[in-house]
């Protein structure tokens, strides 16, 4: 995939390291039978593009080929432990320290039994809330690794992957050193093995923060290339493109990754759609909005409730499944249309998952609050707070902070209608503040709707238009190109007076939607005011 960008964007690169020595390409595996390093090295590969399906299935398939391969036994491992997606269960880590009980170290090269070694300390125990604690105790032994085989690819790509592990670990630190730390150490990757998938894929992973990703625009023009045959790989550049606002270039990525987790679902024979072809959907829905291509977005939708069953029931799964559709309607701001949206699929277990749950009833209960059905509003709003106290002390702490958001956000709102202004813009400042103290989880381009954004929306609705501006560009530092950030900036300036100030962002806000959106009325308002049609 090539994508075309802005000059602008052209001319951003990495800052890269001086190169003291050159990586090798030795087999990752020798103490496994020669003729099948080939096979290992592309199960290592698509390991580096989280493909976790098909690793694992690979490296199965190894294992019974060379049943004293021990490293095939570490990668079957590895793909248990997703480690910037969703910690595992007991089950699963109860499997993974399974997998590695039978391995001796001292039959291994020393960097098959620093890997091992510091595998078995990420599966050291069964306790899921014990997640950070194993996670550190891994990076540090995966520091012993990188010092002793700095001339190793691999071993310096996974060693970067495990400083980013632990860094997800808490996502309130914005100090970002772990991230800083892992894209220095994969600058000199790249310098030494530019299309090396894990420094590209890393890279992308290390930057996907607010004033950062540029830093990363590099690895996301060629990362696709690197690693054409992984839907993840297809994926990923859309992360930078999203941080970055450049919404044509997101939908080529996901549109491509979409296309080719269906082609592996087939190919694969899975049981259900390949669950990152759902990770992909959401954040071309999340872009064909943001572009105002409501159509495409209505299609999109209709694609999404005609998949049904997945080959896992995940967390991605059920992220999509409960994003996507509120998404459709919120970011139109059809408020009515939110406040009746159905969760489906009916059948998918939304128990195991009541933070996405939530997000279903967040849409509901802020469509009911700003269509004036203040009764459903109350109702949904009691449902957030069960769904609330049906987490479990294992949650990510962002999910957890996103139900108390948005329990928060839709209270606001409710206080807003009853004409408890004062105590309404309170509320939302509270939540918008508390969303922006946590970073996203990378399973989602962003949030249902940004809190901020809602605060800013009731500023407006308040007569507050210089406040309000100021809290829209607050937004647009972070999500750049977001089209109702950019589009209540427009009026909150007009409504300030700021005719030039104004002009701008309805201006952006028609470059944004491009000729091929659909019509809503907010591009209209646009037009006849950079037209001169209103004053």
């Amino acid at each position: 995939m090539k994508y075309r960008l802005p000059p602008v964007f052209l001319s951003c690169t990495l800052l890269l390291l001086s190169v003291a020595a050159t990586a090798t390409e030795e087999p990752f595996a020798p103490s496994c039978k020669a003729q099948l390093s080939a096979d290992f090295d592309h199960a290592v590969t698509l390991l580096h593009s989280f493909e976790y399906p098909e690793t694992t299935g690979l490296f199965r398939k190894i294992l019974q080929q060379d049943p004293d391969c021990a490293m095939a036994r570490w990668g079957i491992a590895m793909s248990i432990w997703h480690p910037l997606w969703a910690p595992p269960s007991a089950a699963e880590l109860s499997e993974g320290a399974a997998l590695l009980a039978p391995i001796d170290e001292a039959l291994l090269s020393d960097r098959e039994a620093l890997y091992v070694h510091a595998l078995r300390a990420f599966f050291s125990d069964t306790n899921p809330s014990h997640h950070r604690q194993r996670v550190a105790a891994y990076t540090a032994r995966m520091q012993q690794l990188y010092e002793r085989h700095l001339d190793n690819t691999d071993a310096v790509a996974f060693y970067a992957l495990s400083l980013l592990a632990l860094a997800s670990t808490d996502p309130a630190d914005k100090s970002y050193s772990l991230q800083y730390k892992a894209g220095s150490i994969l600058a000199w990757l790249r310098e030494t093995q530019p299309g090396h998938p894990g420094a590209l894929h890393y890279t992308i992973h290390s930057y996907d923060y607010p004033g950062l990703a540029h830093l990363a625009l590099g690895a996301a023009m060629i990362y696709a290339d690197a690693a054409p045959d992984s839907a993840h790989a297809q994926h990923m550049p859309s992360h930078i493109f999203t941080r970055l606002g450049l919404w044509n270039q997101s939908i080529s990525s996901n549109h491509d990754s979409t296309a080719s987790a269906t082609e592996y679902t087939h190919r694969a024979g899975l049981s259900g759609h390949y669950d990152e072809g759902l990770h992909s959907i959401d954040y071309l829905m999340y872009a064909y909005l943001q572009t105002a291509r409501d159509d495409d977005a209505a299609r999109l939708l209709a694609s999404l409730g005609q998949i049904g069953k997945t080959n896992v029931d995940n967390f991605k799964v059920a992220y999509t499944y409960a994003a996507s559709p509120a998404r459709y309607a919120l970011e139109r701001r059809q408020w009515r249309e939110a406040s009746e949206l159905e969760l489906s699929p009916g059948d998918f277990p939304w128990e195991q998952f009541p933070w996405a749950n939530s997000m279903h009833h967040f849409a509901r209960a802020l469509g009911a609050a700003r269509s004036a059905n203040l009764e459903r509003a109350r109702t949904e709003l009691e449902i957030i707070h069960r769904l609330k106290s049906a987490m479990s002390k294992d949650t990510l702490a962002y999910w957890r902070e996103e139900v108390f958001v948005q329990e928060d956000a839709v209270s606001s709102w409710i206080a807003y209608a009853e004409g408890n202004t004062e105590a309404a813009l309170a509320m939302a400042q509270a939540a918008a503040d508390r969303e922006d103290a946590v970073d996203k989880h990378p399973v989602t381009p962003g949030e249902i709707l940004p809190a901020r954004e809602l605060y800013a929306d009731m500023l407006l609705e308040a007569g507050r238009s210089r406040e309000a501006l100021d809290q829209y560009q607050r937004v647009l530092n972070t999500s750049p190109n977001r089209y109702n950030a950019v589009l209540g900036a427009a009026r909150a300036a007009q409504g300030a007076t700021l005719h030039e100030v104004a002009t701008l962002y309805y201006s952006l806000l028609l470059e944004i939607a491009g000729h091929n959106a659909a019509s809503r009325d907010s591009l209209e308002e646009a037009r006849r005011f950079v037209s001169g049609e209103t004053a």
